[in-house]
Protein backbone atom coordinates (compact mmCIF):
# COMPACT_ATOMS: atom_id res chain seq x y z
CA UNK A 1 0.00 0.00 0.00
CA UNK A 2 2.35 2.13 0.59
CA UNK A 3 4.51 1.81 -2.55
CA UNK A 4 1.43 1.89 -4.30
CA UNK A 5 0.38 5.67 -2.58
CA UNK A 6 3.94 6.81 -3.49
CA UNK A 7 3.61 5.75 -6.72
CA UNK A 8 0.54 7.83 -7.28
CA UNK A 9 2.37 10.92 -5.86
CA UNK A 10 5.07 10.14 -8.03
CA UNK A 11 2.80 10.29 -10.81
CA UNK A 12 1.23 14.05 -9.83
CA UNK A 13 4.85 14.97 -9.45
CA UNK A 14 5.51 14.49 -12.84
CA UNK A 15 2.39 15.20 -14.37
CA UNK A 16 3.50 18.99 -12.57
CA UNK A 17 6.09 19.46 -13.78
CA UNK A 18 4.74 19.90 -16.78
CA UNK A 19 1.11 21.08 -16.11
CA UNK A 20 -0.52 26.52 -10.44
CA UNK A 21 -0.75 29.50 -8.81
CA UNK A 22 -0.17 28.70 -5.15
CA UNK A 23 -3.71 27.98 -3.41
CA UNK A 24 -3.97 30.29 -0.10
CA UNK A 25 -6.18 28.73 2.07
CA UNK A 26 -5.76 31.15 4.81
CA UNK A 27 -7.05 34.25 1.93
CA UNK A 28 -9.90 35.05 4.56
CA UNK A 29 -7.03 35.90 7.53
CA UNK A 30 -5.28 38.14 5.03
CA UNK A 31 -5.52 42.32 6.15
CA UNK A 32 -6.53 44.71 3.17
CA UNK A 33 -3.96 47.57 2.09
CA UNK A 34 -6.69 50.78 2.42
CA UNK A 35 -3.50 52.64 1.72
CA UNK A 36 -4.25 55.45 -0.90
CA UNK A 37 -1.71 56.63 -3.86
CA UNK A 38 -3.89 59.84 -4.01
CA UNK A 39 -1.54 62.81 -2.25
CA UNK A 40 -3.28 64.19 0.71
CA UNK A 41 -5.89 61.10 1.47
CA UNK A 42 -6.44 60.36 4.78
CA UNK A 43 -8.41 57.40 6.15
CA UNK A 44 -9.27 55.09 9.02
CA UNK A 45 -9.56 51.41 8.21
CA UNK A 46 -10.25 48.66 10.67
CA UNK A 47 -8.87 45.08 10.41
CA UNK A 48 -10.32 42.42 12.85
CA UNK A 49 -10.24 38.24 12.75
CA UNK A 50 -12.53 36.26 15.11
CA UNK A 51 -11.22 32.71 14.78
CA UNK A 52 -11.22 28.91 16.50
CA UNK A 53 -8.66 26.61 15.24
CA UNK A 54 -8.54 23.26 17.10
CA UNK A 55 -5.18 21.01 16.36
CA UNK A 56 -6.01 17.20 17.43
CA UNK A 57 -1.96 16.21 17.23
CA UNK A 58 -1.34 13.54 18.96
CA UNK A 59 1.75 12.07 17.97
CA UNK A 60 5.71 12.50 18.52
CA UNK A 61 6.72 15.29 17.15
CA UNK A 62 4.21 18.28 17.97
CA UNK A 63 1.04 18.33 20.67
CA UNK A 64 -2.11 19.42 20.00
CA UNK A 65 -3.31 23.32 20.52
CA UNK A 66 -6.68 24.89 20.27
CA UNK A 67 -6.41 28.60 19.42
CA UNK A 68 -9.71 30.80 19.96
CA UNK A 69 -10.13 34.57 20.04
CA UNK A 70 -9.94 37.75 18.38
CA UNK A 71 -7.12 40.20 16.29
CA UNK A 72 -8.03 43.94 16.23
CA UNK A 73 -6.04 46.39 14.24
CA UNK A 74 -7.39 49.77 14.21
CA UNK A 75 -5.16 52.09 11.95
CA UNK A 76 -5.20 55.76 10.27
CA UNK A 77 -3.31 55.80 6.70
CA UNK A 78 -1.97 59.61 5.60
CA UNK A 79 -0.66 59.61 2.01
CA UNK A 80 1.57 62.26 1.66
CA UNK A 81 2.19 62.34 -1.97
CA UNK A 82 1.43 59.52 -4.46
CA UNK A 83 4.37 57.92 -3.52
CA UNK A 84 4.56 57.86 0.17
CA UNK A 85 2.21 57.46 2.84
CA UNK A 86 2.46 57.04 6.85
CA UNK A 87 0.15 54.51 8.75
CA UNK A 88 -0.12 54.33 12.45
CA UNK A 89 -2.45 52.16 14.88
CA UNK A 90 -2.46 49.11 17.27
CA UNK A 91 -2.37 45.64 17.25
CA UNK A 92 -4.38 43.61 20.07
CA UNK A 93 -4.34 40.08 20.13
CA UNK A 94 -6.83 38.30 22.68
CA UNK A 95 -7.18 34.67 23.06
CA UNK A 96 -10.63 34.03 25.00
CA UNK A 97 -10.62 32.43 28.54
CA UNK A 98 -7.34 34.75 29.97
CA UNK A 99 -7.93 37.96 32.19
CA UNK A 100 -5.09 39.64 30.01
CA UNK A 101 -4.64 40.46 26.16
CA UNK A 102 -2.48 38.18 25.11
CA UNK A 103 -0.41 40.79 22.87
CA UNK A 104 -0.46 44.30 22.66
CA UNK A 105 1.71 46.22 20.37
CA UNK A 106 1.78 49.78 17.80
CA UNK A 107 1.53 49.56 14.53
CA UNK A 108 3.78 52.03 12.68
CA UNK A 109 4.66 51.86 8.93
CA UNK A 110 5.68 53.97 6.00
CA UNK A 111 5.58 52.60 2.32
CA UNK A 112 7.29 54.31 -0.39
CA UNK A 113 6.44 53.53 -3.97
CA UNK A 114 9.99 54.82 -5.54
CA UNK A 115 8.83 53.07 -9.05
CA UNK A 116 5.45 51.17 -10.58
CA UNK A 117 4.84 48.23 -8.84
CA UNK A 118 7.74 48.50 -6.39
CA UNK A 119 7.93 49.56 -2.97
CA UNK A 120 9.99 49.94 0.20
CA UNK A 121 8.49 49.32 3.69
CA UNK A 122 9.77 49.94 7.18
CA UNK A 123 7.81 48.98 10.18
CA UNK A 124 5.04 46.60 10.35
CA UNK A 125 5.54 44.34 6.89
CA UNK A 126 3.13 42.65 4.80
CA UNK A 127 4.41 39.62 6.44
CA UNK A 128 3.26 36.03 8.22
CA UNK A 129 0.61 35.08 6.09
CA UNK A 130 1.00 37.52 3.36
CA UNK A 131 4.27 36.61 1.99
CA UNK A 132 2.28 32.68 0.71
CA UNK A 133 4.98 30.07 1.72
CA UNK A 134 4.44 27.07 1.40
CA UNK A 135 3.35 24.97 4.21
CA UNK A 136 6.56 23.05 4.81
CA UNK A 137 8.66 26.23 5.24
CA UNK A 138 5.83 28.12 6.96
CA UNK A 139 3.56 27.18 9.84
CA UNK A 140 0.34 29.00 9.23
CA UNK A 141 0.01 28.55 13.33
CA UNK A 142 2.53 31.62 13.55
CA UNK A 143 -0.34 33.15 13.21
CA UNK A 144 -1.79 32.82 16.47
CA UNK A 145 1.49 32.42 18.28
CA UNK A 146 4.49 35.29 17.55
CA UNK A 147 4.27 38.97 16.98
CA UNK A 148 3.28 40.59 13.45
CA UNK A 149 6.36 41.22 11.75
CA UNK A 150 8.53 43.71 11.75
CA UNK A 151 11.58 45.79 9.98
CA UNK A 152 12.38 46.04 6.14
CA UNK A 153 10.88 44.63 3.09
CA UNK A 154 11.37 45.07 -0.70
CA UNK A 155 8.41 44.46 -2.97
CA UNK A 156 7.80 44.33 -6.42
CA UNK A 157 4.99 43.32 -8.34
CA UNK A 158 5.11 43.17 -12.18
CA UNK A 159 2.95 41.54 -14.23
CA UNK A 160 4.62 38.73 -15.09
CA UNK A 161 6.81 38.80 -11.97
CA UNK A 162 6.78 39.12 -8.24
CA UNK A 163 9.66 39.42 -5.84
CA UNK A 164 9.64 39.74 -2.02
CA UNK A 165 12.80 40.32 0.21
CA UNK A 166 12.28 40.53 3.81
CA UNK A 167 13.94 41.30 7.13
CA UNK A 168 11.55 40.86 10.19
CA UNK A 169 13.66 42.49 13.68
CA UNK A 170 11.65 39.75 15.99
CA UNK A 171 13.85 40.64 19.23
CA UNK A 172 15.49 43.83 19.52
CA UNK A 173 18.76 43.44 21.69
CA UNK A 174 20.47 45.91 24.29
CA UNK A 175 23.59 45.60 26.05
CA UNK A 176 23.47 43.21 28.70
CA UNK A 177 19.92 41.75 27.77
CA UNK A 178 19.38 37.93 28.67
CA UNK A 179 18.06 36.97 26.01
CA UNK A 180 19.75 36.78 22.51
CA UNK A 181 18.79 38.83 19.35
CA UNK A 182 16.99 36.90 16.82
CA UNK A 183 16.30 38.01 13.31
CA UNK A 184 14.74 36.06 10.39
CA UNK A 185 14.22 36.53 7.01
CA UNK A 186 13.72 35.43 3.39
CA UNK A 187 13.28 36.15 -0.78
CA UNK A 188 10.11 35.02 -2.14
CA UNK A 189 9.99 35.50 -6.47
CA UNK A 190 8.09 33.90 -8.83
CA UNK A 191 7.85 34.02 -12.78
CA UNK A 192 4.50 33.57 -14.50
CA UNK A 193 4.60 33.50 -18.62
CA UNK A 194 1.62 34.26 -18.43
CA UNK A 195 -0.29 37.61 -16.89
CA UNK A 196 -0.19 37.00 -12.95
CA UNK A 197 -3.59 38.75 -12.47
CA UNK A 198 -5.18 35.53 -14.98
CA UNK A 199 -4.14 33.23 -11.93
CA UNK A 200 -3.29 30.10 -14.91
CA UNK A 201 -0.65 28.90 -16.80
CA UNK A 202 2.76 27.68 -15.49
CA UNK A 203 4.90 29.80 -13.00
CA UNK A 204 8.44 28.98 -11.64
CA UNK A 205 8.73 29.72 -8.17
CA UNK A 206 11.96 30.14 -5.57
CA UNK A 207 10.97 30.42 -1.95
CA UNK A 208 14.26 31.11 1.04
CA UNK A 209 13.87 31.66 5.02
CA UNK A 210 16.11 31.71 7.56
CA UNK A 211 16.40 32.72 10.95
CA UNK A 212 19.11 33.87 13.45
CA UNK A 213 19.57 33.98 17.29
CA UNK A 214 22.69 35.73 18.34
CA UNK A 215 23.95 39.26 19.21
CA UNK A 216 27.04 40.63 20.43
CA UNK A 217 26.37 42.84 23.79
CA UNK A 218 23.81 39.88 25.24
CA UNK A 219 24.42 38.34 28.60
CA UNK A 220 23.25 35.12 26.95
CA UNK A 221 25.41 31.43 27.30
CA UNK A 222 23.17 30.11 24.25
CA UNK A 223 25.12 29.41 21.35
CA UNK A 224 24.77 31.73 18.28
CA UNK A 225 22.00 29.47 16.09
CA UNK A 226 21.36 30.02 12.07
CA UNK A 227 19.47 27.51 9.79
CA UNK A 228 17.45 28.15 6.27
CA UNK A 229 15.39 26.68 3.97
CA UNK A 230 15.60 27.04 0.50
CA UNK A 231 13.15 26.21 -2.15
CA UNK A 232 12.11 25.60 -6.03
CA UNK A 233 9.15 24.95 -7.55
CA UNK A 234 6.96 24.73 -10.68
CA UNK A 235 3.15 25.58 -10.69
CA UNK A 236 0.64 24.97 -13.14
CA UNK A 237 -3.08 25.89 -12.88
CA UNK A 238 -5.50 25.77 -15.99
CA UNK A 239 -9.65 26.06 -16.14
CA UNK A 240 -11.32 23.30 -17.07
CA UNK A 241 -14.43 24.87 -18.30
CA UNK A 242 -17.21 23.41 -15.74
CA UNK A 243 -19.23 25.02 -13.81
CA UNK A 244 -18.78 23.73 -10.21
CA UNK A 245 -14.83 23.38 -10.62
CA UNK A 246 -13.52 27.06 -12.04
CA UNK A 247 -9.37 26.35 -11.57
CA UNK A 248 -7.27 23.00 -11.14
CA UNK A 249 -3.51 23.53 -9.70
CA UNK A 250 -1.01 21.17 -9.77
CA UNK A 251 2.43 22.58 -7.85
CA UNK A 252 5.92 20.24 -7.05
CA UNK A 253 8.49 21.59 -4.63
CA UNK A 254 12.28 20.79 -3.32
CA UNK A 255 13.29 22.01 -0.25
CA UNK A 256 16.74 21.78 1.16
CA UNK A 257 17.25 22.73 4.71
CA UNK A 258 20.66 23.94 6.09
CA UNK A 259 22.57 24.25 9.54
CA UNK A 260 24.22 26.86 9.25
CA UNK A 261 25.23 27.26 13.21
CA UNK A 262 29.02 26.90 14.26
CA UNK A 263 27.27 24.53 17.19
CA UNK A 264 24.74 22.46 15.79
CA UNK A 265 21.73 21.97 18.33
CA UNK A 266 20.12 19.55 16.68
CA UNK A 267 20.87 15.85 15.22
CA UNK A 268 20.95 17.00 11.36
CA UNK A 269 23.18 19.68 9.39
CA UNK A 270 20.79 19.00 6.35
CA UNK A 271 18.35 17.72 4.68
CA UNK A 272 15.90 18.01 2.15
CA UNK A 273 11.92 17.59 1.30
CA UNK A 274 10.10 17.22 -1.85
CA UNK A 275 6.14 18.69 -1.42
CA UNK A 276 3.65 17.89 -4.18
CA UNK A 277 -0.03 19.25 -4.42
CA UNK A 278 -2.99 19.26 -6.59
CA UNK A 279 -5.71 21.61 -5.68
CA UNK A 280 -9.28 21.97 -7.00
CA UNK A 281 -11.34 24.85 -6.42
CA UNK A 282 -14.42 26.86 -7.46
CA UNK A 283 -15.93 30.27 -6.07
CA UNK A 284 -16.65 29.06 -2.61
CA UNK A 285 -14.60 25.64 -2.31
CA UNK A 286 -11.08 24.75 -1.89
CA UNK A 287 -10.12 20.91 -1.61
CA UNK A 288 -6.26 20.13 -1.64
CA UNK A 289 -4.47 16.82 -1.83
CA UNK A 290 -0.68 16.02 -1.19
CA UNK A 291 2.44 14.39 -0.83
CA UNK A 292 5.32 15.28 1.33
CA UNK A 293 8.63 13.09 1.75
CA UNK A 294 11.31 15.05 3.96
CA UNK A 295 14.71 13.09 4.56
CA UNK A 296 16.62 14.78 8.05
CA UNK A 297 14.29 17.80 7.52
CA UNK A 298 14.35 20.58 10.15
CA UNK A 299 12.75 23.96 9.25
CA UNK A 300 12.90 26.93 11.82
CA UNK A 301 9.30 28.39 10.86
CA UNK A 302 7.46 25.52 9.87
CA UNK A 303 5.26 23.14 12.08
CA UNK A 304 6.95 20.19 13.65
CA UNK A 305 4.13 17.44 11.93
CA UNK A 306 7.11 17.65 8.90
CA UNK A 307 9.88 17.59 10.41
CA UNK A 308 12.39 14.90 11.54
CA UNK A 309 13.51 16.49 14.75
CA UNK A 310 10.47 17.31 17.37
CA UNK A 311 9.57 19.77 19.18
CA UNK A 312 8.53 17.93 22.58
CA UNK A 313 11.86 15.84 22.86
CA UNK A 314 15.28 16.26 21.70
CA UNK A 315 15.51 12.23 21.90
CA UNK A 316 13.04 11.36 19.21
CA UNK A 317 13.99 12.12 15.50
CA UNK A 318 13.12 10.06 12.47
CA UNK A 319 15.17 10.80 9.46
CA UNK A 320 12.20 9.56 7.25
CA UNK A 321 9.38 11.59 6.77
CA UNK A 322 5.93 11.11 4.80
CA UNK A 323 2.91 13.02 5.24
CA UNK A 324 -0.03 12.77 2.84
CA UNK A 325 -1.89 16.07 3.78
CA UNK A 326 -5.72 17.14 2.81
CA UNK A 327 -7.45 20.20 3.62
CA UNK A 328 -10.85 21.28 2.84
CA UNK A 329 -12.09 25.35 2.62
CA UNK A 330 -15.56 26.59 2.31
CA UNK A 331 -15.47 30.64 2.25
CA UNK A 332 -17.98 33.23 1.49
CA UNK A 333 -18.40 37.11 1.49
CA UNK A 334 -21.43 37.23 3.76
CA UNK A 335 -21.67 41.21 3.36
CA UNK A 336 -19.14 43.86 2.06
CA UNK A 337 -15.97 43.89 4.15
CA UNK A 338 -16.74 40.48 6.09
CA UNK A 339 -15.43 37.29 5.53
CA UNK A 340 -16.68 33.76 6.37
CA UNK A 341 -14.27 30.96 6.27
CA UNK A 342 -14.43 27.20 7.98
CA UNK A 343 -11.64 24.73 7.16
CA UNK A 344 -10.46 21.34 7.58
CA UNK A 345 -6.83 19.77 7.50
CA UNK A 346 -5.31 16.51 8.15
CA UNK A 347 -1.73 14.85 7.84
CA UNK A 348 -1.27 11.39 7.33
CA UNK A 349 1.60 9.70 8.51
CA UNK A 350 2.26 6.91 6.46
CA UNK A 351 5.26 5.59 8.87
CA UNK A 352 3.30 5.78 12.13
CA UNK A 353 0.40 5.12 10.15
CA UNK A 354 -1.78 8.19 12.25
CA UNK A 355 -3.92 11.01 11.02
CA UNK A 356 -3.27 13.96 12.49
CA UNK A 357 -5.87 16.79 12.17
CA UNK A 358 -7.43 20.44 12.91
CA UNK A 359 -10.13 22.37 12.19
CA UNK A 360 -11.40 25.87 12.10
CA UNK A 361 -13.58 28.40 11.40
CA UNK A 362 -13.33 32.69 11.50
CA UNK A 363 -14.92 35.50 10.48
CA UNK A 364 -12.48 38.52 9.65
CA UNK A 365 -13.68 42.03 8.89
CA UNK A 366 -11.51 44.58 6.59
CA UNK A 367 -13.26 48.00 6.20
CA UNK A 368 -12.44 51.42 5.95
CA UNK A 369 -13.90 53.59 8.36
CA UNK A 370 -13.93 56.88 6.94
CA UNK A 371 -11.64 58.81 3.87
CA UNK A 372 -11.17 62.35 3.25
CA UNK A 373 -9.57 63.05 -0.14
CA UNK A 374 -8.21 66.62 -0.84
CA UNK A 375 -10.98 68.52 -2.61
CA UNK A 376 -9.43 68.68 -6.26
CA UNK A 377 -9.63 64.88 -6.03
CA UNK A 378 -13.24 64.22 -4.84
CA UNK A 379 -16.13 63.62 -6.76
Amino acid sequence: MKNLTRTLFTIVLTLSMYCAQSQNFYESYLPVNFESADSGTFNVHFYNNNFVKNNEYFGPYTEGITYIGSIVQPEVSWAISSKFSLSAGWYLRYFYGKENVEKSLPVIRARYTFTPGAQVIIGQLDGQLQHEYIEPIYSTDNYFSINPEYGVQFKVDRKKFHTDFFIDWEHFLMPGDANQEEIGGGLLASYSFNDRAEKRGLSIDFQSIIHHFGGQVDASESPIQTRTNVAGGLEYAFVPGLKMLTRITLSSYYIRAMELSNTNTIPFKWGYATHNTVAFENKWIKLSTGWFHGYQYFAPKADYLFQSVSQLSNYHTNEGRDLITSKFLFGNEITKGVNLSVRFESYYDLQRKWNDFSYGLNISVNEKVFERKPKSTRN
